[in-house]
């Protein structure tokens, strides 16, 4: 029996991704073979029925499963960056998938991290636990590397993602309105709102009053009331709050994307494959997914702008995705005889 120890999976881009590999698992011809561990907060797909068990989502919880099911499997997949509580006989291989965890220990004094870098020593606390880091990308595997976490014979890059809901169908670039712009995202810090913002209102002051397309909820409100702000001055910036993305991949011409730090640049990805141009941060995580059609530097709100105008007054070439969705290959993975999987890693 393979254990997939999804637990801490609850919402957000992390869910995506269980949900979809939850799938494929299910297509599998060996898929009575996999046993899920779930969140309370996450709702298991209608298909996935009695191989899965459910428990608070309490460090105390899980090493108690942990010490009654010892013995019980062959394999183990953490999915929630977090290896086991205790050691395994067996194989064991975690899911890292959250750069600002990396982060943590580099930012200990910073009280924005505080609760990160509890979580970041939780995480050392049971590095021995795992054999393998699982990652998709290459910086990624820079980041856990650099602080010492593993070596790079134990990080494994093998992204995935749902490579199927963003293609087929769709406006070609020369029908989509020139001037828009789409930022899909929560407002995290280091999603760098406040620096996209400062370019608009550069724009501005310049004549130039481009639509841009975010998603801004609750969390953010220091965010809604600056965009609220630049609009009453003229501005053109459309709050979704929450909405399908293909509404405006498929629709607008341009992904502007300002983040400073992610994991795996999804949306780069779900940008080009929709047929938009993608105009991004000068940074490793860009590079690793696509080939973008413009870059900036992700702190200048002029080198923001300037990109924009260029977007808006030159033709820029098309962007390319020059990762791939390599889901099967995990699952493989985890169905190898532990030899055989020694021996391919």
């Amino acid at each position: 029996m393979i254990l997939i120890d999804a637990l801490y999976i609850n919402k957000g881009g992390g869910a995506v991704l269980l949900d979809y590999l939850i799938e494929k698992i299910l297509e599998h011809k060996q898929k009575e073979l996999f046993y899920f561990l779930l969140d309370p907060r996450f709702e298991p797909p209608a298909r996935l029925k009695s191989n899965y068990i459910v428990i608070p989502n309490k460090l105390s919880e899980r090493i108690k499963f942990y010490k009654a099911r010892r013995n019980d499997y062959s394999k183990v997949f953490c999915f929630a960056n977090t290896p086991p509580p205790i050691k395994l006989k067996c194989s064991v291989y975690t899911y890292s998938h959250n750069q600002k965890l990396l982060e943590a220990p580099r930012q200990k004094f910073n009280p924005k991290y505080f609760k990160l870098y509890l979580k970041y020593l939780v995480i050392k606390l049971f590095n021995g636990n795992t054999d393998y880091y699982i990652v998709q990308t290459p910086h990624m595997v820079e980041e856990l590397t650099n602080i010492g976490l593993k070596d790079k014979q134990h990080c494994l890059q093998i992204p995935f993602y749902d490579d199927r809901k963003y293609t087929g169908e769709h406006k070609s670039f020369g029908e989509r309105n020139k001037d828009e712009f789409v930022f899909i995202s929560n407002p995290s810090p280091q999603k760098n709102h406040g620096t996209l913002f400062d370019a608009w209102e550069y724009l501005l002051s310049k004549g130039f009053k481009p639509v841009l397309h975010v998603t801004i909820d609750e969390t953010g409100p220091q965010y809604v009331a600056r965009m609220n702000d630049l609009n009453a001055r003229g501005a053109r910036i459309v709050n979704h709050v929450y909405v399908d993305p293909r509404e405006l991949y498929f629709n607008c011409p341009y992904l502007i994307f300002p983040s400073v730090m992610e994991s795996f640049g999804l949306p780069l990805i779900e940008a080009a494959d929709s047929g938009m141009k993608v105009i991004a941060s000068n940074l490793p995580y860009v590079h690793d997914v696509v080939v973008p059609s413009l870059t900036f530097e992700a702190m200048d709100k002029m080198s923001v702008a300037n990109a924009v105008i260029n977007a808006m007054s030159e033709e820029l070439p098309f962007s390319k995705v020059v990762t791939r969705n390599e889901v099967e290959r995990l699952i493989e993975l985890l169905l190898m005889q532990p030899s055989a999987a020694k021996s391919n890693n």
